[in-house]
């Protein structure tokens, strides 16, 4: 087996029986309302609701396909059926947690207009392009309570050269704030 695909397939196996860092070290707390930019097939989200006493978990993703998403056009071509299909797995596996779940299907930074302000957390995973990632933390750090936190996914770029705009921007930002910033791969978060 090719390294990329065992460490790939190890980390997979990790987030399957222990949840991912930002759960089990960032976050804590009871009924806690939190935002997940870019949902996927809404593993992390079904992670989160899990293993975090959530009142209101926001999920933002707009499952489309758009000229800036490079990311997207490697991981699922030029095509917009590979999203349907994820956006119909995670409505089906999120089922559950229904009455805990807002669904925005706006790209993020439209999607923050919809967000109220006093959260708890904001995970940030969608557009790993160092602009994309700099304005989702923009328009939702003012949204977290002082105490609350902010995070997101894929800090690291060992394979995925397409992770430095994630490693760039949330470095940039947390040195322009002079805020401690904590990482337990592949998470990040910064508490405010």
């Amino acid at each position: 087996m090719e390294e990329k695909k065992l460490v790939d397939l190890l980390s997979d196996l990790k987030h399957r029986i222990f949840p991912r860092p930002f759960e089990r070290l960032a976050v804590s707390g009871k009924r806690l309302v939190g935002v997940e930019i870019g949902v996927y097939k809404g593993l992390h989200a079904a992670s989160l609701l899990e293993h975090l006493d959530i009142e209101r978990l926001y999920l933002v993703d707009p499952y489309e396909m758009y000229r800036e998403y490079e990311e997207g056009k490697t991981h699922y071509g030029i095509d917009q059926d590979p999203l349907y299909l994820a956006r119909k797995e995670a409505a089906e596996r999120l089922a559950p947690h229904a009455s805990k779940v807002t669904w925005v299907y706006k790209k993020s930074v439209e999607a923050s207009s919809e967000i109220p302000e006093g959260l708890d957390f904001v995970y940030v995973d969608g557009n790993h392009a160092e602009a994309f990632v700099s304005a989702d933390i923009l328009s939702f750090y003012p949204k977290i309570r002082p105490g609350g936190v902010l995070g997101g996914h894929d800090f690291y770029n060992g394979f995925c050269r397409e992770h430095d705009g994630v490693i760039r921007a949330v470095t940039k930002f947390a040195i322009q704030h002079d805020l401690p910033l904590q990482v337990e791969l592949p998470d990040w978060w910064i508490r405010k």
